[in-house]
């Protein structure tokens, strides 16, 4: 039976003593971790990948997460995430993130980041030109403009 796709996933909880505190985020087979800062109303990803898979965990800051299988039919999903946040993308899956804070997060992949590596596996796309997409984006930031002037 093949596994159901689960977007979050849960980070361990803190272990405190006199020397602070730690906290597991993940445990998995990884070949890079990439420390990323996102300026609000900024883009990013906006593809897909051939094979690679990766985890975010967001240490500070939000977006919007879009993601679709790329198999017929299948719909455009979106979720807020936030700090602490750990979401999972696995291969053949479009995603875009659109931030609606300045946010710093890390990216846990299970291929090599090299440029060559990275876009031999990426194949752009343009999420961000979806309908769906657009209208989620713009509903949102009215909707954050009704609350700042409040």
């Amino acid at each position: 039976m093949k596994k159901k796709f689960k977007l979050v996933h849960k980070s361990g909880s803190k272990i405190f003593d006199k020397r602070g505190w730690l906290k597991k985020v993940l445990d998995g087979n990884f070949s890079s971790c990439i420390e990323i800062y996102s300026k609000k109303g900024s883009i990013r990803a906006n593809h897909y990948h051939k094979k690679d898979q990766h985890f975010m965990y967001i240490i500070s800051g939000e977006c919007l997460y879009f993601y679709r299988f790329r198999k017929k039919n299948s719909k455009t999903k979106f979720k807020k995430m936030k700090k602490g946040d750990l979401f999972y993308t696995p291969a053949m899956q479009e995603h875009m993130a659109f931030y609606s804070k300045n946010t710093h997060f890390l990216a846990f992949s299970t291929r090599k980041r090299t440029k060559f590596d990275y876009e031999k596996d990426l194949i752009r796309i343009n999420m961000d030109e979806y309908p769906e997409v657009k209208k989620k984006i713009e509903k949102y930031k009215k909707k954050k403009k009704k609350i700042s002037f409040n």
